[in-house]
């Protein structure tokens, strides 16, 4: 039986096929929304289609397993390198509200990439991935909801599908059950109540139940002969099925010809594969909800023994043979279901990481409890990971076992649980093999990671160096020592030096496969860090935006929408988005597990942001919160509190304890943190206090010279170029805090309008930071202008002549010109284009 032709939509073809940056079609259930898209994109070149579907959403990537290579995706993060994958200049994502999370979010980054045209299907009352849902949300792409039919496009429909006039009563009845759901007219067409009567198609039986399209098509499928059904129902579970397969489970051909026949499943060559799919969900979805438990169970144990007999080439084999043999509840194969936990894990799955690893444990498999206590910290749950590590180091575990299991207990004993003393110990206890280098060198470079964050880098840098001195470093002791080495030269302000380390150690991730995504957000961590440290907002900003959106390389992994969030929210800061900062930190709170590593990364923010906008008592109350859920284990964790701490004084107008605050800060904090503390000490109006030592330290990029430059300057003239070098790089707080003291210097030295000058340009930038209050710009005083003033200083903003300003206002060209130069006079500007600069950026009287 030939499909059905295509009839109507028009204009939403011709839509859907000119829109360049792409689109989202919506509708409900059976309206058609796949067919439209087929239609629009069939004279494109190169279109790629995924399709989403019960059975695959719980595979990591598993809709788009036919477009990527074979090989386990690297560690740098598998969104990274599937979007690399794709190069068609045309993506469909059909179904997408039935992707899996990592699909969805690759789905969300092609599109955000903008190279490749991204057009998706979703139903209309379905609640899709978050990363779907945001294609429309957040305006990365328009969304086209496609209405029923017409009554005259139904009528169409039925006569062109029919092949054969329609007698018109018989229509309107067919169309009002259907209304206007092409899916509907089709069951309706195939239920075998119509009959033709004189060259017309007629209706016999009972009048059909409008809006009743579940219902016609269980009443076919319940019609169905038995190879048929057990063949759709092996689709339902296993979509897609290669044809081979499928054929030699149901006895040969026949039961997948009928359904073809019947147009239940569709065919389709896939890369190398002949796959079976089926013509549309809601056939999956009436299936499996005509399967009893065991009867389901039956299907899926089948599935799994028949791909294991055909050998699980592809990696989403892997996860397919493993979860079917949990749903069909076959005995469990430990090396299997590791294999399927370390893929799972890879992909940045955990929910089905921690399924797959328990199944082991159950299984028997000692091995399995390390990797079930990796996945819990990687959930955030670190107290029930050690639980799990420390039963784990109980039992009898060869020794690569029990290195490997505490080397990730010791990285959760820190990290998760704050007890860096217990983690000493523990490393001191890992068996150390006589002429084992692998281990002893992962071994020094964890020891070194545990002494950088605890803030003793030259203690860390030692510990890497006897690593190096036992031979070449093998992958797993390269990906360590350059994580750690990376954070090493961040902390001894090598910041240059600290991104091409974090570069080096990302290629090397590159190239290995691992199942621990922490590794590739610590390092893009790091990197910030280093980024900021060189006053490069831009790269900074750029790497946190990537960590936090859902279409970031870590897919649908949680930890970082806090991680990089509240890194966002510091570069924010930075730029003097104050308030933009404080909305930023709170989303990121919000994202937060209840006790842990990015507490105080987070929380810190907030404070930083409250104080800032001059909100004393919120700031004290989120560093009090702070206090009690942060673990305090080393520099990079307290030094945000204790900075926010340095603000929330000034709040409250405490400034020499402010001041004394960052001094003692500066004192015990580490290289690449020290320059900040000192430079508070300069925005608080100090620098005479911290010039030697801001100087003395030895920190890359051009921040840190700034720095200098602040503390050191002496004259208002000195003050405005660093005010304008602060605005260069794009911090505008720190440039308006810098203007204001110049225009002090400039009073207390008697240059009226130097004063003037400086004065209205702190102001101007002020005004752009959403709010600040700080004390450099509390004793800022403005120029003030007449309304009659802005009013003609407005005007020759815009360009107006003189004269042209005279004949609006119908006054004197005189006395515009007296007029502006009273402006010229009062602001400190000398000309239209600063004036026009001032201007532009007010929000209030100047």
């Amino acid at each position: 039986m030939n499909p059905w032709p295509f009839a109507g939509r028009t204009e939403a073809v011709a839509r859907i096929g000119s829109a360049e940056g792409g689109l989202v079609v919506a509708g409900p259930s059976g309206v058609g929304k796949s067919r439209l898209i087929a239609r629009a994109v069939r004279g494109l070149p190169g279109v790629a289609w995924v399709r989403g579907s019960e059975a695959v959403r719980r595979i990591p990537l598993g809709a788009f397993a036919p477009l990527l290579p074979a090989a386990q995706p690297p560690a740098d993060g598998p969104l990274r390198w599937a979007a690399a994958t794709i190069t068609a200049p045309v993506l469909v994502a059909d179904d997408a509200h039935l992707l899996d999370p990592a699909s969805a979010a690759l789905v969300h980054r092609i599109a955000a990439n903008g190279t490749t045209r991204v057009i998706a299907s979703v139903r209309a009352d379905a609640e899709p991935p978050d990363p779907v849902l945001a294609l429309w949300k957040d305006d990365l792409l328009p969304r086209l909801d496609l209405p029923p039919l017409s009554p005259r496009e139904s009528a169409g429909l039925l006569t062109s599908g029919l092949g054969g006039p329609v007698e018109p009563d018989t229509a309107a009845l067919l169309c009002r059950a259907a209304q206007g759901n092409p899916l509907h007219l089709t069951e309706l067409a195939l239920s075998r109540r119509l009959t033709r009567v004189r060259g017309e198609w007629r209706w016999r039986g009972p009048e059909p139940v409008p809006g009743a399209l579940g219902e016609l098509v269980a009443e076919r499928i319940a019609g169905l002969p038995d190879a048929e059904r057990a063949a759709l129902e092996l689709v339902a579970y296993g979509e897609p099925v290669g044809a081979g397969l499928l054929a030699g489970m149901t006895g040969g051909r026949a039961a997948l010809e009928g359904l073809i026949e019947r147009r239940l499943v569709i065919v389709r060559r896939e890369n190398r594969r002949v796959q079976v799919r089926l013509a549309h969900p809601l056939y999956g979805e009436v299936a499996r909800a005509r399967c009893a438990a065991p009867h389901a169970r039956q299907r899926a144990g089948a599935l799994a023994e028949a791909v294991t007999a055909l050998g699980s080439k592809r990696r989403e084999d892997v996860l397919k043979v493993a979860l079917w043999r949990l749903d069909g509840g076959v005995p469990g194969d430990p090396a299997l279901l590791l294999a399927a936990c370390d893929l799972a894990r890879s992909m940045r799955d955990l929910d089905l990481a921690e399924r797959l690893a328990r199944a082991a444990v159950d299984a028997g498999a000692v091995r399995a409890l390390p990797k079930l206590g990796a996945v819990l910290a990687g959930r955030d749950r670190h107290q029930e990971a050690e639980e799990v590590y420390a039963a784990a180091w109980e039992r009898d575990l060869d020794d690569s076992t029990r290195a490997d299991c505490g080397l990730m207990r010791a990285l959760n004993l820190v990290w998760g649980i704050g007890r860096i003393d217990q983690a000493r110990a523990l490393l001191r206890e890992i068996p150390l093999p006589a002429g084992d280098v692998a281990t002893h060198q992962s071994v020094m470079a964890m020891r070194a990671s545990l002494e950088s964050a605890a803030g003793d880098v030259r203690a860390a840098r030692a510990l890497l160096a006897r690593a190096r001195e036992l031979g070449p470093l093998g992958p797993r002791a390269l990906r360590g020592n350059g994580t750690t080495e990376a954070a090493i030269l961040l902390g001894e302000g090598r910041a240059t030096a600290c991104l091409a380390m974090v570069d080096a150690t990302l290629a090397v991730l590159a190239e290995e496969p691992d199942a621990r995504p922490g590794l590739s957000s610590a390092l893009a961590d790091t990197a910030v860090q280093a980024a900021l440290l060189t006053g490069d907002l831009d790269a900074a900003e750029r790497l946190t935006r990537e960590g936090a959106e859902p279409g970031a390389g870590f897919g649908p992994w949680q930890r970082p929408r806090p991680q990089f969030g509240s890194r966002r929210a510091q570069v924010l800061r930075l730029r003097g988005r104050v308030a933009d900062a404080l909305d930023t930190s709170a989303d990121a709170v919000a994202g937060l597990a209840p006790r842990g590593l990015l507490a105080a990364q987070c929380l810190s923010e907030l404070a930083h942001a409250h104080a800032l906008l001059g909100d004393a008592d919120a700031a004290t109350d989120t560093l009090e919160l702070a206090e009690r859920i942060t673990l305090p284990i080393g520099p990079h964790v307290v030094f945000p509190l204790r900075a926010a701490r340095v603000w929330t004084l000034a709040a409250r107008g405490d400034v020499p304890g402010a001041i004394a605050a960052a001094l003692r800060l500066a004192e015990s904090t580490l290289r690449c943190y020290a320059p900040f503390a000192l430079h508070d000490v300069v925005r608080l109006g100090h620098g005479e206090l911290v010039a030697e030592r801001l100087a003395a330290l030895e920190v890359d990029g051009p921040l840190a010279a700034l720095f200098v430059r602040h503390a050191a300057a002496t004259t208002g003239r000195d003050l405005d170029a660093v005010s304008a070098a602060f605005e260069e790089l794009g911090m505008l707080l720190h440039a308006a805090e810098a203007a204001a003291q110049a225009a002090a210097r400039h009073r207390d030295t008697g240059a009226r309008r130097a004063a003037r000058t400086s004065a209205t340009r702190a102001g101007a930038l002020a005004r752009r930071c959403q709010g600040a209050r700080t004390p450099a710009l509390a004793g800022l005083e403005l120029p003030e202008l007449t309304p009659r003033q802005r009013q003609i200083a407005e005007l020759a903003a815009q360009g107006l002549t003189n004269r042209e300003i005279a004949e609006h206002l119908v006054v004197s060209v005189r006395t515009v010109a007296n007029t502006l130069c009273a402006v010229y006079d009062r602001t400190g500007v000398s000309d239209r284009t600063a004036l026009a600069d001032l201007l532009g950026t007010a929000t209030g009287p100047i």
